[in-house]
Formats: C-alpha cells, structure tokens, sequence
C-alpha cells in the first residue's frame, strides 16, 4: 500500500487552493469597499440622529431599508467566507 499521492490529485489540490485563493482575494476587495461604504453612512446616520427634526417618515423608512440591506450584505460576506473555509479545510484533510 503506497501513500504517496497520484500527480493528478496534486494538480486537482493545486487547482483548487488557487480557485480558494482568488475567491479569497475577490471577497477581500469586495469587503474593503463595502467597508468604505459603511464608515459613509455611519457617518451619515450619526449626522441625521443630531438633528432629531430631520427624521421624516421618508428618513426613517430610508434608514431601516439601509440597515436591512447592510444586514443581508453582511450575511452574505459570511456565507463566502464560510464556504471559503470549509474549502480550505477539505483541502487540509485531503492532503
């Protein structure tokens, strides 16, 4: 019994820590974006909550759709990186 492993199934391990890698390094930017977009609004919310009266029926609804919209991103950059992880630990386990 031998337990060296096949050529091919390097080539399939490389092939796929590189896929793992360049999903990784998309999602970074992606993060680093949405990032930069959330420090804004942040910014901007704190700006409305100064000034009480500027809150209209229109500004609240505008910010509870922001905030459900910042959640599902959120969500979502968690999913990718779990999915991620779980790739990397499939790799660990098969080599």
């Amino acid at each position: 019994m031998s337990n060296s492993i096949s050529e091919e199934d390097l080539l399939e391990h490389e092939a796929r820590r590189e896929q793992l890698a360049s999903e990784s390094l998309s999602l970074c930017d992606s993060f680093n974006k949405f990032s930069d977009e959330c420090s804004f609004l942040c910014d901007a919310l704190a700006a409305v909550v100064r000034e009480p009266e500027c809150i209209t029926p229109e500004t609240s609804e505008g910010i509870w759709y922001v905030n459900y919209k910042l959640k599902m991103q959120i969500r979502s950059y968690r999913d990718q990186i779990d999915e991620i992880h779980n790739g990397l630990r499939e790799l660990k386990l098969k080599l």
